[in-house]
């Protein structure tokens, strides 16, 4: 049986001149080796296969011969200190061993014999063996350590890539090597493979790896200048420094003992990146079990890019357990830069993207009205298709209250519910402010005693639900608050946001082929101080059915509504309730060509209500509780496109000419005694010019014998069909006076015989540049009576531009709005709005900040003005609306948490095209700030 030898690549000993020599042992079984000097003492090495195995870093795989006497030589082996066997020149007849090269030995307890199989010298492939030993001596040099193989003073900024060219806040980031297997295998499955300069070997107890030291199983990398393995424990001593890597974890230890057949780690001094996280830091000491769970003694971490400590937390203890989304710190202080700045004796932060029960980071706040404000919310992971937050929060100057969401998701359904609740608000009664209790007038101005101020019980519901089963869909979007004044008062941490008046709408809908089947309800909350409520729709069952017949299209809609609403104190139409049914058959035939189009519509409207008035209401008196309507309608709709080819600036262009023309005949019905459940004025504008009906709903159809003319001309690219630019034009002419109105009589504009003159606009003049604009020109006063145009820049969601100008004749608006979100420079932005109104001179809407943001740390600090408007009302006379002022300051530590004001939705509202980035630029623990 042949053993198995390792030649090394230098041997860094007294001796570094002189190579090695080796000659098979008196048993015919092994080889002897010696180095440089003849009269030295050797030692006999007999080698076995292990699992593990250690190899030259230079080496080549092969085999010797079973024949030692007659193997072709080509690397010496390694000298072996093992046995004290002397040798002999007779010893050595029939073989010479030359070269720079051996096939590595094997480490470890297997049975198995290793074979290794020596390369030729000289270019000859039968050498005449030398009985000589000097002939068998070649030298050796040692070779330093390399960089990657010696621990480094920063690790994290030899890992940092710098990008070129950078798109976001982060100027580059953590490389990782190339895996060799997938990220999630096993590496204790995978055998142990080292290789280094030299090798020292007691067979089957001790080796000692010298110069540029890796031990590789599976994705798992060790290197280091110096190891020293115990074979028997398994175990791996680095006493000069190691560096690990493995999947999402890059580690450098001072010193470092690691066991091969497991994850298991202690390390010293030790140095880390979580590649995943984007998390470095430094630790005293670091513990890795066996499960790959690390525990970290008197550590600090930061998610910044080397050189910038923006932030840093640091701990006496850290845990980060294996394939977990938190890590724990326990008695931690952040710093910002070297201040700190908050302390906590425990604490959970993201290493993954993963969801994992858990305090997320609190938020802390002050104003003048709540007084100081603290939430700490609290993640529930509780399935994988199901989770909750709870946010206790305190004002202390309203009290404590709490809100809970609970989201859910299977495979045919999305569904969030939440809930807030603050008892015994010690600033609201239901009505007042505890401000305007106390301070209550008459209309003379004379002050009124209300009596006790009793604090009322506030309140919020919400429900969203998306589902799609087969041919069913389902929706329901569900708000409520427990007064008008909760939004503007508390907001909310739950995904609803404050609006006149708040949604409740559920529907179920069946679609098949040409049929869809809808039943759905709806109702409203008003917020503002409108005191007639909307009608609730409970409920509302659609029905729509479309079939071809050769080349007519057939089709049927038909609906049936309940409406109802507390009519106390209303009178007339207001105060009158009931059901609605309408039923309408239509045939078309449409006709296309490459040219142009042209479809041909005749349909019947039929509408029958059931209502009821209430009996104390006052005004106008329902004579018919049981009215129906009968209208019929045809329309002729065409257009015409020519095309042609033009270059502008040396880019192949296609320009089209679109002409259209649409002729609407509606039959008149008296529909003034009719109700108006869901009917209002549609807002006049181009794509109004070519509507079948100027009402929304259905309780108001108009009558109707006119012509829509337009026309519309688009720049398109020849290739990709992109548009440039659009500019539609177009006017109605009408043939009758309309004398269907909303409510009342006709006035002066339902007399016309022609619309007043609709356009608009919308260019992409250049890249990242868009201009749109909208106008309506009243040919008869000769005068715009509503306009307005915006120019927008929009590169990405740091640079942003819009300048905005819009007027309305009627309602007597003129305003301006100029709003920016820049950089100045890789790390500082400036954001402002300036919404101005031309007619009362005052400012609508103005806020300024700067922002600092960097791969680490964001900070906004914004000042902003606005007209306050209380329990939702609209603002329609700006000279009588209130100021208010605020400062807002927002921090936010990324990779850990934030602090401050929430201003994300008054950049959202503030400035068009701006998007709340979701974390995009770094990684978030779900938290919204």
């Amino acid at each position: 049986m042949s053993s198995g030898l390792v030649r090394a690549a230098s041997e860094s000993t007294e001796d570094e001149d002189k190579g090695f020599y080796c000659y098979p042992g008196e048993d015919g079984q092994s080889w002897v080796c010696d180095k440089g000097v003849h009269n030295k003492p050797v030692r006999q090495i007999r080698s076995t296969t292990p699992a593990a195995g250690v190899k030259s870093r230079e080496a080549k795989a092969g085999q010797l011969e079973n024949n030692p006497r007659t193997a072709k030589p080509a690397n010496p082996p390694v000298r072996s200190e093992h046995s004290t066997t002397q040798a002999s020149a007779a010893q050595a007849e029939g073989q010479r061993i030359a070269g720079d090269k051996a096939e590595a030995g094997r480490l470890g307890n297997g049975p198995t014999a290793e074979v290794l199989r020596w390369n030729e010298i000289s270019g000859s492939r039968s050498p005449e063996v030398s009985n000589n030993p000097q002939d068998w001596y070649t030298p050796a040099q040692a070779r330093a350590i390399d960089a990657q193989y010696r621990p480094v003073e920063d690790l994290a900024a030899q890992l940092y890539v710098q990008d070129p060219d950078p798109a976001g806040y982060c100027a580059g980031g953590y490389v990782q090597r190339d895996y060799p297997y997938p990220v999630d295998v096993d590496n204790e499955s995978f055998p142990i493979i080292a290789e280094a300069d030299s090798l020292s070997s007691e067979i089957d107890v001790t080796a000692q790896l010298v110069g540029n030291v890796s031990v590789a199983q599976g994705n798992r990398l060790i290197r280091a200048p110096l190891a020293d393995l115990d074979q028997v424990q398994r175990v791996g001593h680095f006493p000069q420094g190691v560096r690990m890597d493995q999947p999402g974890l890059i580690m450098q230890g001072e010193q470092a003992v690691v066991h091969l057949d497991s994850q298991e780690a202690d390390l010293q001094g030790v140095q880390f990146v979580i590649t995943d996280a984007g998390l470095r830091g430094e630790a005293r000491q670091m513990q890795q079990s066996s499960g790959g769970d690390l525990a970290l003694a008197h550590n600090s971490f930061t998610r910044c890019e080397p050189d910038n400590n923006g932030w840093r937390l640091n701990t006496r203890n850290l845990l980060i357990e294996q394939d977990e989304v938190f890590g724990t710190a326990k008695h931690a202080v952040l710093r910002l830069k070297r201040v700190p700045v908050f302390y906590t004796p425990y604490l959970k932060f993201p290493v993954s993207d993963e969801r994992v029960s858990g305090f997320l980071f609190p938020t802390l706040g002050y104003s003048d009205e709540d007084g100081a404000e603290v939430s700490l919310p609290y993640y529930f992971n509780l399935a994988p298709n199901y989770d909750a937050t709870f946010v206790p929060r305190y004002f202390s100057k309203r009290g404590a209250s709490g809100e809970l969401e609970v989201r859910h998701m299977s495979s045919w359904q999305t569904t969030a519910v939440g809930g807030a609740l603050l008892p015994d608000d010690d600033l609201y009664n239901g009505t007042l402010s505890r401000k305007d209790f106390d301070e209550f007038v008459d209309d003379m101005g004379n002050p009124v005693d209300l009596g006790v101020f009793e604090p009322a019980d506030r309140w919020l519901g919400a429900l969203d639900h998306r589902g799609r089963f087969g041919r069913f869909r389902t929706f329901a979007d569900i708000n409520m608050v427990s007064d008008p004044d909760y939004f503007r008062d508390l907001g909310s941490d739950l995904n609803v946001s404050s609006q006149i008046e708040l949604e409740r709408r559920a529907e179920i809908q069946y679609v098949h082929s040409g049929l869809s089947v809808r039943l759905w309800g709806q109702r409203f909350q008003r917020l503002d101080q409108v005191g007639v409520d909307d009608y609730e729709r409970l409920p509302e069952l659609e029905l729509l059915y479309s079939t071809d017949l050769g080349p007519l299209e057939l089709g049927v809609s038909a609906t049936w509504a309940d409406f109802d609403r507390d009519t106390t104190g209303l009178n007339g139409l207001n105060a009158v309730t009931g059901e609605r049914t309408h039923i309408e058959p239509r045939v078309s035939l449409p006709m296309s060509w490459p040219f142009g189009f042209l479809n041909l519509t005749g349909g019947y409207r039929y509408t029958r209500y059931d209502l009821e008035q209430d009996s104390n209401a006052a005004g106008f008196q329902l004579v018919d509780d049981k009215p129906d309507r009968n209208i019929g309608l045809a329309s002729v709709d065409g257009g015409l496109i020519f095309e042609r080819d033009i270059n502008w600036f040396d880019q192949a262009l296609v320009q089209t000419l679109e002409p259209r023309v649409y002729y609407l005949w509606q039959e008149f019905d008296d529909q003034a005694e009719l109700p108006r459940f869901d009917a209002s004025v549609l807002t006049f504008g181009y794509q109004q010019l070519f509507r079948n009906n100027r009402f929304s709903g259905l309780d108001r159809i108009g009558d109707a014998n006119q012509a829509s003319v337009g026309v519309t001309t688009r720049f398109l690219a020849e290739e990709t069909g992109r548009e440039y630019f659009r500019f539609s034009v177009g006017e109605i002419f009408y043939f009758e006076n309309r004398k269907v109105t909303l409510a009342g009589g006709q006035t002066a504009f339902d007399r016309r015989s022609q619309s007043a003159v609709a356009a608009e606009i919308s260019a992409s003049i250049a890249q990242h540049w868009r201009l749109t604009g909208t106008t309506l020109w009243d040919p008869y006063d000769n005068e715009v009576d509503e306009g307005g145009a915006a120019l927008q820049y929009r590169r990405d969601n740091r640079h942003i531009f819009n300048l905005g100008f819009r007027n309305r004749r009627d309602q007597d608006i003129e305003q301006t709005d100029v709003s920016l979100y820049w950089p100045i420079s890789r790390q500082f932005s400036i954001i402002g709005r300036w919404n101005y109104d031309l007619v009362s001179g005052r400012t609508i809407e103005g806020f300024g900040g700067i922002e600092y943001n960097d791969c680490c740390l964001q900070i906004r600090l914004l000042a902003r003005r606005f007209l306050d408007s209380p329990a939702g009302t609209v603002i329609t006379d700006f000279d009588e609306a209130d100021g208010d002022d605020g400062i807002f300051l927002q921090v936010v530590f990324k990779g850990l948490a934030g602090f401050g004001t929430k201003i994300e939705g008054v950049l959202e509202n503030g400035i068009s095209g701006y998007r709340s980035p979701e974390q995009q630029d770094y990684f978030s623990n779900g938290s919204s700030y």
